[in-house]
Order: C-alpha cells, then structure tokens, then sequence
C-alpha cells in the first residue's frame, strides 16, 4: 500500500498561475520571431520585387537624301619650273666675244670637312667638352674660339713668361691644344736640323706630352723640350714644378715638337690644322729666322682653311715682319706685351 503525498491547494494554484504565464510568454517569443526573421527576409527580397525595369529607348535619325552638287570645272594653267641645278658643275665653253647668255664658271676652292676632329695621330683626348664655344681673353685681349690651338715657345728667353701664359691660357681656354716648341723660327727643311752640337735624330714630329721621355738620345739635348722644361722647372722652385708636372700629367691634349729644333715651328702649325684648330695664338720671342717660302705656303693653308692667328711677342717687341704678314691675313691680331703688365 503506497502512500501518495498531496500538495497544498494554494501551491497547486501558483503551479497552474506559473504555467499559464510560461505558455503566454512562449508565444509571445515565438510571434517576434516570426516578426524578426520576415523583416529580415524583406529586406533582400523587397528591392527585388519592387526593381523598375528600364525602358529601352531607341531614336532612329532621319537620312538625308544626298543631294548631287554640279561643281564647276576649273581649267588650271601649269607653268613648269626649271630644273633643279646639277650637284656637278658644268663646264662652259667660253666664247670670244661677251654675250648676255655667257655664264663664267667661278673659281671655287672647297674645304672638305674632317670626320676626325680632334683625334688626329692617334692621340690626345679630342677637344671634349669643357672650353668649346668659349669667348675669353689672353693678357686683355678678348678673343673668341670653339677650337683653339696654342704655339707655345719654350725656349730660354720664355722661361720668365713661361708660367704666366700657362696659368692666362688654362684659365680662359681649359681644353686649348698646346704644342710646346723650342724657338720660333721656320725652315724649308732642306737644311739639316740641328741642335745642341748635333744633327737631331729623326723627321721634326708631333709627340704626345705622355710620351716625352720616350727618346733618350734626343731628350738629352739641350735644345728639345725636355731639356729646356728641365731649366724651367728649376727657374721656378721645386715647388712650382711639381705642381705644374702633376698638371701636365693630367691635363691632356699637351704635345711637343721633336725634332724641328728652333726654326721647325711651321710643323706646329701643320698639326693643329691637321686637328681643325679655328684659331692659334703664338707665343714667341720672334728672334728666329723665318724662311719666306715656308711661312707664305703656310699662311695660304691658313686662310683656306679659315683659321685666324694671334701673334703674341712676351717680349714686348714688334713682331717680326713675315710673321705679322701673316697674322693680318689671317684676319688676326698681333700683341707687343710683356706678360705682367697688362
């Protein structure tokens, strides 16, 4: 016999209160959520619904018909024009007696140009770039050159100048080429060079500054570049020619003139035409002989070739008769001034 306990009456009617209150608020929760999850699904499926269709619209232009024009027809009258000149010049016969038709050939002289400029005989640095189109002065006076060719005298009465002209012309004319020549004089070459007691061994030559030292035999002479740099270098200090070494070593387009002793300074010329200088400026004594013939054909190649020369004599002398010939030819200038007093 089993014994069931009974609950009170009043907690029997809280039990049915409580579950009464638990089934409103399941349905309670159930309806928003049945609110919740449509909102939800409205907001991607109303845009969808309610999208408006565009409406296409298409406009077809109206075509012209095309209507044909009369145009007037233009009678052009062609005159030709007379034929190019030949690039050949024709050779005319020339007649006894003048007539309005004769044309006379002209007497042309053509300057071809070089295509190795500034590296003739395979050496030297070419004109580069600094200096070129450059207007600058030499003690005062202004001189305008793209290409400039210095003649340079190193003998013993320059040696006091010597530094001056250096230090004028790097400053003003940095990529100059310059030949360093002992004397100024100029041969025909039928005589014998000599110099320092003896013949000078081999043909007057353009040496590269960098190959000074190459020829003993003539480097040991007291007329040739070297050995005269050598009395410069100890009229200045070692000082001064140590700095003016180390310059050289590094400057570039510096030559020498081997073998032309003092009277071989035309075979500087011929070199800084052969490497289409526009302009020289000769510094010398103009104590040495000239030979006429020599600076005549030379002043010939000059003015063909349109280069001017600038005679300077450091001793402040006039320069030499034949040599200032020459210059105004050219169309240069000469300078009787002594390096300093400017």
């Amino acid at each position: 016999m089993s014994i069931h306990a009974q609950l009170n009456p009043e907690t029997v009617k809280n039990l049915q209160v409580q579950q009464k209150r638990s089934t409103f608020l399941s349905a309670i929760i159930a309806f928003l959520s049945l609110i919740l999850v449509a909102g939800l699904l409205s907001l991607f499926a109303l845009p969808k619904l309610f999208k408006e269709t565009q409406t296409i619209v298409t406009y077809s232009a109206t075509v012209e018909e095309e209507q044909e024009q009369q145009q007037k027809k233009v009678t052009q009258k062609v005159e030709r024009k007379p034929a190019a000149p030949s690039q050949k010049m024709a050779k005319v016969i020339a007649s006894n007696t003048a007539t309005p038709m004769s044309i006379p050939v002209p007497d042309i002289t053509a300057v071809e140009p070089s295509a190795d400029f500034g590296d003739a005989m395979n050496f030297g640095q070419g004109w580069g770039t600094e200096g070129t189109g450059t207007s600058g002065s030499l003690f005062g006076r202004k001189i305008s050159s793209e290409r400039l060719g210095v003649v340079l005298d190193v003998s013993g009465s320059a040696h006091k100048h010597l530094d001056k002209a250096i230090a004028e012309i790097d400053k003003n004319f940095p990529t100059a080429h310059i030949v360093f020549v002992v004397g100024c004089g100029m041969s025909d070459g039928k005589s014998a060079f000599a110099g320092g007691g003896g013949k000078v061994p081999g043909k007057p030559r353009i040496v590269p500054y960098d190959d000074l030292d190459s020829e003993e035999k003539y480097n040991s002479l007291e007329r040739s570049v070297p050995g005269q740099l050598r009395k410069f270098y100890r009229l200045v200090g070692e000082k001064r020619s140590d700095e003016l070494k180390k310059y050289f070593d590094k400057r570039g387009n510096l030559y020498a003139l081997y073998g032309g002793d003092i009277v071989g300074t035309n075979f500087a010329f011929d070199f800084l035409l052969d490497i289409n200088a526009d302009t020289i400026y000769w510094f010398a004594d103009f104590a040495d002989s000239i030979n006429k013939d020599t600076i005549e054909d030379l002043t010939k190649d000059l003015t063909k070739s349109g280069v001017t020369v600038i005679s300077h004599n450091f001793l402040g002398n006039p320069v030499g008769k034949l040599a200032t010939e020459m210059t105004e030819k050219t169309g240069g200038q000469t300078i009787e001034l002594i390096p300093g007093e400017e």
